[in-house]
């Protein structure tokens, strides 16, 4: 409710904001120049024409997400840019080239421009600059400004790259965005072209050396063996192949007897700690467990029918009990018997690692004494047979490379040409009109809220009741400026006078009825109205609600207790007295000679003509007392219109003989903390508070405050009022 609260009330500003940046933006697209983009496809080829088995010497691209984004990072690279403005000659193209274009005449909005018009002033102060270097700098211009209009990116999860590239000419955008895609694949078969020659090259010096170290490491094979007379089946020795049979056993037996091992352990180390052993593998994989689970359960259930229906002590009930504890003796057996299946398949586990370890101890004694010689036959056969690898390996790259070099097929093709686009890509009028709208609308609903939290005046009878802790009595409308016979605007008070049936005037008389029902049995007759601060209003509606009692016939009196700034007098356009309050308490005349009649009702004045040095004492005196004593004798109601609250403590001490106050606060502008202030202090003095009156109210700008207040429905019931 508060939202809907704060956008009601800020309505016009936001609609204002909202407006204003829209146009403001569009004013901005239609003097842009409009930009076409065309688009091109190319294809990361994964299928590759073979014709040989063997491998090319620059294979084809791996298939994964990197190579991929390393394809796009070269598409983008200045190096291939540079490529592309060579071929369409855009050095002399002035959408390009800087300093070929003619100036804008609202270039000057562009903050790149000073920045420009600055580095060209400091240049200017150099040392002449060498062609060259200008040349170079003008090239690399060009190149950004190609690089600043070209995008590529990846399809996702494919191996399409999409190149982008935007002009102001259609025409020009499908050019360009076609050669940057033929320049790529051209960049690709000169690459493979280079490898290929280059390794040719390589190969060929490589292989002379390895055929003369495989030469060498073969003979070498050859007359060791001569040497030593070392005879071999299938490549190796007799004693070689029972330590391989034996060495592959023994390592089986150890993984057995670590695994057994490891399962004995276990069921040690639950039995130690106290735990259950039942969930071993061994014991949830035994048959004869699960079934005597199974009996177990029912066992449990029919034990449990028989303890509910014969009780603890029936036979059958003991029977039961007794068979499930010989079924928990089985579990228990068969348990102890698995781990001791376990400890034994331990022992049975050493004794094959025992008995493998032994005999491979007495081969290994056997062929102690040719096994030296084999280890040093054997390493140069590894010698031999490495480098016999090593020269087949490249002998077949340089064979490949040899019939390949001048078949070299592009690892990407185009599969999309660019065609001039139909309309611009920039801008879209349409989608920045919207994106203007809702960055606006942002925007203006962000001030909205900032200046809400700003606000700190009262703008409802429901926050000034939240706020304040005392009931909204009457919201008092502001009079409209309307012009008397006179020609002059009426001030609140005569405006009363001449719409006696204005919201005005009807919400000072709802105000009496409010006062009056405060108090049925005895209803107020002292009625003492002030506010937090000056300039609120307080006069203004003690006053107009004197004269609207006293138009109703009741016999009132006015008593202006203001005595540092009265202001009662003003209001009622009479000049200021010689006698008034202070007079007559210190000098006790008679009231009849201090009081001045409201010339345009039957209301009674007590007005201020000088001032004191004490006010407070003076209000707070016996003598006041006694005069508001009198007055109420005297007169139906007794108005008196005090000071603020907050600057000056005359209020406080007249709020102990009033019979009510009422506490006035100005709409939107009096702030929140120094009414909630005044009002503290009121109740420190025991002061009777009637209430608040929200005064001087714009009811049409309270009508956007949201529901929760009458001023929201002003405009369905005004037509009751004759303003």
């Amino acid at each position: 409710m508060a939202l809907y609260r704060t956008l009601r009330k800020r309505l016009g500003l936001i609609v204002s904001v909202m407006l204003g940046l829209t146009a403001l933006a569009m004013v901005v697209v239609l003097q842009q120049t409009p930009l076409y983009t065309a688009e091109t496809q190319v294809l990361l080829d994964r299928q590759k024409m073979q014709v040989t088995d063997m491998e090319a010497v620059m294979s084809g691209m791996p298939a994964d997400s990197a190579t991929v984004d390393s394809e796009v990072e070269i598409l983008r690279s200045r190096a291939l840019a540079a490529r592309v403005v060579d071929h369409l000659n855009l050095m002399e193209d002035p959408e390009f080239n800087s300093r070929l274009r003619e100036p804008s005449a609202l270039r000057w909005l562009d903050p790149r421009v000073w920045i420009g018009e600055a580095l060209s002033l400091v240049e200017a102060e150099r040392p002449e600059i060498n062609e060259d270097v200008r040349a170079r700098a003008e090239l690399n211009a060009v190149i950004d400004s190609l690089l600043g209009r070209l995008t590529v990116s990846r399809q996702r999860l494919t191996y399409v790259i999409n190149i982008s590239f935007v002009s102001e000419s259609p025409e020009k955008a499908a050019r360009i965005a076609n050669v940057i895609a033929d320049t790529y694949i051209l960049d690709q078969l000169e690459a493979k072209f280079e490898a290929t020659r280059q390794a040719n090259e390589w190969l060929s010096r490589r292989l002379d050396e390895l055929r003369r170290q495989v030469q060498d490491s073969e003979r070498a094979v050859e007359i060791y063996r001569s040497e030593e007379g070392l005879e071999s089946s299938a490549g190796m020795t007799v004693s070689e192949q029972q330590l391989s049979e034996l060495n592959a056993q023994l390592i089986l037996a150890r993984t057995t007897l670590a695994e057994a091992r490891a399962k004995y352990d276990r069921a040690r180390q639950i039995r130690s700690s106290g735990g259950t052993i039942e969930s071993m593998a061994d014991v949830v994989q035994s048959s004869t467990i699960s079934q005597l689970r199974q009996k177990q359960a029912e066992l449990a259930r029919e034990l449990a029918n028989l303890a509910s229906r014969y009780g603890p002590r029936h036979p059958e009930v003991v029977n039961a009990e007794a068979q499930r504890r010989d079924i928990e003796r089985q579990i228990g057996s068969e348990i102890a018997r698995i781990v001791g299946s376990l400890q034994n398949n331990v022992a049975v586990a050493e004794t094959r690692v025992a008995s493998l370890e032994q005999s491979l101890r007495e081969i290994r004694g056997e062929s102690g004494d040719s096994g030296q010689a084999m280890v040093q036959l054997r390493e140069l056969e590894r010698v031999a047979a490495a480098n016999r690898a090593v020269y087949e390996s490249f002998l077949n790259r340089f064979k490949e490379t040899s019939q390949q070099q001048d078949l070299q097929v592009p690892d990407s093709r185009v599969i999309s040409q660019a065609t001039p686009p139909g309309g611009p890509s920039h801008p879209r009028k349409t989608r920045a009109l919207l994106l203007a709208l809702v960055l606006s609308g942002m925007l203006g609903v962000g001030l909205a809220f900032l200046l809400e939290h700003l606000d700190n005046g009262i703008e409802t009878g429901r926050d000034l009741e939240q706020m304040l802790g005392v009931p909204h009595l009457v919201s008092l409308p502001a009079t409209p400026a309307e012009k008397g016979p006179d020609r002059k605007v009426l001030s609140p008070l005569d405006y009363l006078i001449a719409k006696p049936l204005s919201a005005f005037s009807e919400s000072l008389r709802s105000l009496r009825s409010a006062l009056q029902l405060s108090n049925v049995d005895n209803p107020p007759k002292v009625i003492l109205f002030t506010s937090a601060l000056p300039s609120e209003g307080k006069t203004t509606t003690s006053s107009g609600f004197a004269r609207a009692a006293a138009a109703a016939g009741l016999k009132v009196v006015l008593v202006d207790c203001d005595l540092r700034h009265p202001s009662v007098h003003k209001a009622f356009g009479v000049t200021r007295p010689e006698l008034g309050l202070v007079e007559m308490l210190a000098e006790r005349l008679e009231l009849s000679h201090v009081l001045i009649k409201d010339p345009k009702s039957e209301l009674d004045i007590l007005p201020i003509a000088t001032g004191t040095a004490n006010p407070s004492d003076l209000l707070g005196s016996e003598q006041m007392r006694l005069l508001l004593e009198r007055l109420r004798g005297d007169y139906d109601l007794v108005v008196l219109d005090s000071a603020p609250v907050v600057p000056v403590s005359d209020s406080r001490v007249l709020s102990r003989v009033a019979d009510e106050t009422v506490f006035v606060v100005r709409w939107s502008e009096t702030p929140r903390d120094a009414a909630q202030a005044a009002i503290r202090e009121l109740r420190l003095y025991d002061a009777a508070i009637a209430g608040a009156v929200l005064a001087v109210v714009d009811t049409a700008a309270q009508a956007k405050y949201g529901y929760g207040d009458g001023g929201y429905y002003y405009g369905k019931y005004s037509r009751y009022y004759v303003n």
